[in-house]
């Protein structure tokens, strides 16, 4: 069973790779509920899959869910040493010491290529490359995967050109973005 589904709730693990330190900030149910805005998300949260509720609930309330969401998503978890935002790593992350740059380059580089460390927790603690020649396999094998995804949607026969389009060009991005951390370790 899922660790996080269990019991709760879990603060959620920001990153400042300035000052390579990492903290925990509240989940969005604390953080509103401080606000005086907890009880209108729990109740909009638990009929999100219900769109016709949702919307006239949203109308009871006054407020969006998605507006709720974006409020806490918007706002500023600055780190409070350097006061710059952090970034949300996810429940899994787990900080290397402040000390070890090397891990630290590597996590920004395994951001930049979109890893965080979003998991339900049944795994623990994500992976994080140990040497360069980890980390260029953990990048090739980015690269293929987000190869394949790029196929998968351009072989798709469901979808319109123009959509297909889209992906193409964000699959295209994803793998550039990899392709330049892997110049980097050249």
């Amino acid at each position: 069973m899922c660790r996080y589904a269990i019991s709760g709730p879990y603060k959620l693990h920001f990153a400042c790779f300035a000052c390579r330190k990492a903290f925990k900030q509240p989940p969005i149910s604390d953080w509103l509920a401080v606000r005086g805005r907890g009880f209108a998300y729990v109740e909009l949260h638990r009929l999100w899959s219900h769109k016709s509720s949702l919307e006239r609930r949203e109308l009871e309330l006054g407020v969006r869910l998605s507006d709720l969401e974006a409020e806490y998503r918007d706002s500023a978890h600055n780190c409070p040493d350097c006061n710059q935002p952090m970034i949300d790593m996810g429940l899994d992350f787990k900080a290397p010491r402040q000390s070890d740059e090397k891990s630290w380059r590597t996590l920004l580089g395994m951001f930049s290529v979109g890893h965080v460390f979003h998991t339900c927790g049944c795994d623990g603690p994500g992976f994080i490359p140990k040497s360069t020649a980890d980390y260029r396999h953990y990048l090739d094998e980015r690269r293929s995967a987000y190869l394949i995804q790029m196929n998968r949607i351009q072989d798709s026969t469901g979808l319109s050109t123009t959509a297909k389009r889209e992906a193409g060009d964000y699959w295209l991005g994803r793998i550039s973005l990899v392709d330049a951390e892997l110049a980097k370790l050249a």
